[in-house]
């Protein structure tokens, strides 16, 4: 098989493609022919040694794939050889690579989703999707009507943000971008505004009409998070989902959070799926549902060959992207 390897912490450009041996079926787990990579931020952050920690070098990045059941480990039942899926490779990574052991609770067969849908589009969803889906719908509980805003909508996981807010039932929907070379490329992602991130507090409490907006996603992180509170309602909540700008991280004050009457919460897949890994899967067959009964769409950018996975990253870090990027094995 062949597998991209992250063996030094010096950015994309350092990545190797490798062989190794190839993978057999290990009980309670699932071998799969990986057709397609999801390619997003987080790879970025570890080929810089971000998460040395947890992640130890050496290591093959890659937290979603898609492809075919090659072997079925011992007690996994519901799967066949050959079928087509969809999987979360969250906590042992090892996407960027021709064949993966996947648990079988995090994957999702493609032929039960009622719909058609490609291996390449699932596998640049699979991940942000469920992410919107969960942090939406269990995490800010949205009810019918809610205004709410979006960081960083054309980015992996705002693409799906704002449309899965309209899909569940938001009212009004907004977005912030980078530049204005982006709004133009975010409008038919679910948004009813979008305005540049640099006067996001005064463009959001105008198109609100001063009252703010019930809820801000922010995938950015920095001092995003700070200036956010100033356009959330009373209740209002922040849904920190991301640090992608990689700044320290902002301090609030407690107090400040009470007198205003605002609320914090913070989600992140992996962890989540790690304790609830049935209820992750379960959000994953919804989503990826809806977006083969295209309810939802994909914004995919470029399919990379697995031999130019570090063109991708360096694409993705120079920030330089709308939706996902994928590679093809």
């Amino acid at each position: 098989m062949k597998a991209i390897i992250i063996d030094r912490p010096e950015g994309p450009a350092y990545l190797q493609l490798r062989e190794k041996p190839d993978l057999q079926p290990t009980p309670g787990m699932l071998t799969i022919d990986v057709a397609y990579a999801g390619v997003g931020y987080f790879e970025v952050l570890l080929s810089r040694g971000e998460f040395s920690s947890a992640f130890p070098m050496p290591l093959t990045p890659g937290l979603e794939v898609s492809g075919y059941v090659r072997a079925i480990g011992e007690g996994v039942e519901g799967f066949y050889v050959g079928q087509p899926v969809a999987s979360m490779t969250l906590h042992d990574l090892n996407g960027f690579a021709s064949m993966a052991n996947v648990r079988p609770d995090l994957t999702v067969p493609l032929d039960q989703l009622g719909a058609d849908l490609d291996l390449a589009t699932a596998a640049a969803s699979i991940v942000n999707l469920t992410t919107a889906y969960l942090a939406i719908k269990d995490v800010y509980r949205m009810r019918t009507g809610d205004s709410i805003l979006v960081h960083a909508a054309v980015g992996g996981l705002g693409s799906f943000l704002g449309q899965m807010a309209k899909r569940l039932g938001a009212g009004k929907v907004l977005g912030t971008v980078g530049s204005a070379e982006k709004v133009k490329l975010a409008e038919s992602l679910g948004y009813d505004e979008l305005f540049v991130r640099s006067d996001f507090v005064e463009q959001t409490l105008r198109a609100t009409g001063q009252k703010g907006v019930h809820a801000v996603f922010d995938p950015v992180g920095g001092n995003m998070r700070k200036q956010s509170l100033e356009v959330l309602r009373p209740l209002g909540q922040l849904v920190v989902v991301g640090n992608a700008s990689g700044e320290e991280d902002v301090i609030h004050s407690y107090n400040q959070i009470w007198f205003s009457n605002k609320q914090f919460a913070g989600f992140t897949l992996g962890g989540y799926s790690d304790s609830n890994p049935v209820e992750t899967g379960k959000a994953a067959r919804e989503a990826l549902g809806m977006l083969a009964r295209k309810e939802i769409h994909a914004e995919i950018q470029g399919v990379y060959p697995l031999e130019n996975a570090a063109e991708a990253l360096a694409l993705l870090e120079a920030k330089n992207t709308v939706g996902k990027l994928v590679l093809q094995m």
